[in-house]
């Protein structure tokens, strides 16, 4: 079982970054630095939760979302971000909250895509009909915040840890 004050602290963390993320679309390095820090003394004070399997989540939030950041899909701070906070997270919680994170990142996905297709059906069908498949990109593509969808993965993590 996590922690109480650990899970809060996190969800209070996320949801400020949330809030920071939704007005300026950055994420200051203040956060990444926070949470090494958390993570450093969190292994300090109980080396035994030290492994080296801690790393792997973390290093792979980096190489896919450095590969996403390539993409235009997501921003450098969002996995950045994420890769420190899963370095403070308990290891046994990493993959649950992996699979949180996948299936808020889906509905969220699925949820930005239908409004926009519903807002702009007439240009969409449009362009379908020309075959103007950039235009139909430009459309769809949707450039939203991560460290919301972060902050909703780690609340359904805790509503599934303790309902």
């Amino acid at each position: 079982m996590i922690n109480l004050f650990l899970y809060s602290f996190i969800a209070i963390q996320l949801f400020i970054v949330a809030w920071i993320d939704l007005k300026t679309k950055v994420i200051s390095n203040y956060w990444h630095l926070l949470n090494l820090l958390v993570a450093i003394v969190i292994y300090v004070v109980q080396p035994d939760t030290f492994k080296w399997e801690v790393f792997l989540f973390p290093l792979g939030y980096v190489l896919t979302g450095f590969m996403l950041f390539l993409a235009g899909i997501m921003g450098a701070g969002d996995s950045k971000y994420l890769a420190s906070l899963c370095l403070v997270i308990p290891l046994e919680f990493h993959l649950p909250f992996f699979e949180a994170l996948l299936l808020t990142t889906m509905m969220v996905g699925a949820l930005l895509l239908s409004s926009r297709i519903v807002k702009n059906f007439q240009k969409l069908r449009a362009y379908a009909w020309t075959r103007y498949w950039q235009g139909i990109k430009d459309v769809i593509k949707s450039e939203f915040s991560y460290a919301p969808v972060i902050f909703l993965a780690w609340i359904y993590l805790g509503v599934s840890l303790w309902v």
